[in-house]
């Protein structure tokens, strides 16, 4: 047995070296590397175009005069004084200047004095004529009176039985009506209705309604005024 394995390991080792030269054998050879030197031509590049000529720099305006230049221009405001070349001693004793002669007085300013206006003659006012009585009217109308009359009294009538067959519950006439001194009321005319079956009604109602007084000024009048009355089933 123990012949047996070291012969099994000794050829095992064997076929390993084999493999390993025959992967030698089989890697290729790498080729000789060469270099191969070329020369190089130099191009010549052209030259530049010359810079365009420069614009020549802007005049700058003349320096501000100096002071002494300006102290010599003369003022044409000013009156000429004349400088004297000899020099004048400032404290030289001066003797003062009196005279007997009095100044003459100075003119009085004239002034002239605007004649005076005229005045108006004073207007004559004329009494205004008071304007003439008014005749008392008959009738006033609702704007006319001290306020709206208001109704305190009004009567009853049947609503038409021809407009219940038909399906009417309601219906307005409008009367131009007049009102006495004590509120009582007449029907003058009648200017408007929505069915003809309910002016006699209406009447009735209007005959024997009752208003408060109409007054003007707090003393009764008469007055007109519009009044509706509606009439329900």
């Amino acid at each position: 047995m123990n012949y047996t394995s070291t012969g099994i390991g000794i050829a095992m080792a064997a076929a390993l070296l084999a493999l390993l030269g025959l992967t030698r054998l089989l890697v290729p050879a790498s080729p000789d590397a060469t270099i191969e030197i070329r020369e190089v031509e130099i191009a010549a590049l052209p030259e530049p175009p010359p810079p365009p000529p420069e614009d020549p720099p802007p005049e700058q305006p003349p320096p501000p005069p100096a002071l002494a230049e300006i102290s010599e221009v003369p003022d044409p405001t000013r009156v000429a004084v004349p400088k004297a070349d000899v020099p004048m001693d400032l404290e030289t004793p001066v003797d003062t200047f009196f005279t007997d002669i009095e100044p003459a007085p100075l003119p009085k300013p004239v002034v002239r004095q605007a004649p005076p206006k005229p005045r108006p003659a004073p207007r004559v006012s004329k009494p205004r004529p008071s304007p003439p009585p008014q005749p008392a009217k008959s009738h006033y109308s609702i704007s006319e009176l001290d306020s709206k009359p208001r109704l305190i009294r009004h009567g009853s009538a049947s609503f038409p039985s021809s407009l219940a067959r038909r399906g009417v519950t309601s219906g307005t006439v409008t009367f131009e009506v007049e009102l006495s001194t004590n509120g009582g009321v007449s029907v003058r005319r009648v200017l408007s209705t929505t069915h003809q079956e309910l002016v006699s009604p209406a009447r009735r109602i209007a005959r024997s309604a009752r208003f408060t007084a109409p007054t003007r000024n707090g003393q009764p009048v008469k007055a007109v005024m519009r009044w509706p009355i509606t009439i329900r089933k």
